[in-house]
């Protein structure tokens, strides 16, 4: 049996949101944590450039992986090393522990990518398939759109390291999605 697409697309929504939600929340606070960490901005470009890193190396092996795992157990890998790298961010020192960790956050963040088309491919057929596939594209279309302004809203109201501790509970609040709702 199929299990309902409107279920699915907000748990796989959720997952490939991840992504663009790490590199366009904390873009607005650029200047604030660079200033909190002693350095330029350049370097705090360089933090970004390792979440892309990060991105791109996770997507090489997610896919292969999960095709002999299973789907669920390499998501909960993705979202664990996303949720706790989100963590490792909040409380870097130095804009160095800040860019490994950045990496971290990317290579786990990169799950809902490629897991997120695998699971449409394995439940449904055609036309169920292109529709699920759509709507997950409109997350990704809307979620880099949305978060810099929510990065802005939390940094207006809180320190630059609440938006890491944010991106922390989104990942585990993920993960709790998936255990909950989405077959294997």
């Amino acid at each position: 049996m199929t299990p309902s697409s409107s279920r699915i697309a907000v748990i796989l929504g959720s997952l490939s949101a991840l992504g663009p939600l790490a590199i366009d929340m904390y873009l607005p606070a650029l200047p604030v944590i660079a200033a909190d960490l002693h350095v330029d901005e350049g370097m705090m470009q360089f933090s970004l450039m390792a979440f892309f890193a990060g991105l791109m190396l996770g997507q090489l092996f997610y896919g292969p992986v999960s095709d002999r795992t299973g789907r669920k157990p390499m998501i909960y890998v993705g979202l664990a090393l996303f949720a706790g790298a989100s963590l490792g961010c909040a409380f870097a020192s130095s804009a160095s522990q800040l860019a490994a960790w950045r990496f971290g956050q990317g290579l786990g963040g990169s799950i809902g990518m490629v897991i997120g088309l695998a699971v449409v491919r394995d439940l449904y057929p055609g036309r169920a398939a292109a529709r699920l596939i759509a709507l997950m594209m409109i997350v990704l279309g809307v979620a880099p759109i949305l978060a810099p302004l929510i990065g802005t809203f939390i940094t207006s109201l809180l320190p630059w390291r609440a938006l890491f501790v944010i991106l922390a509970l989104f990942g585990a609040a993920s993960a709790a999605l998936v255990a909950i709702a989405l077959p294997e």
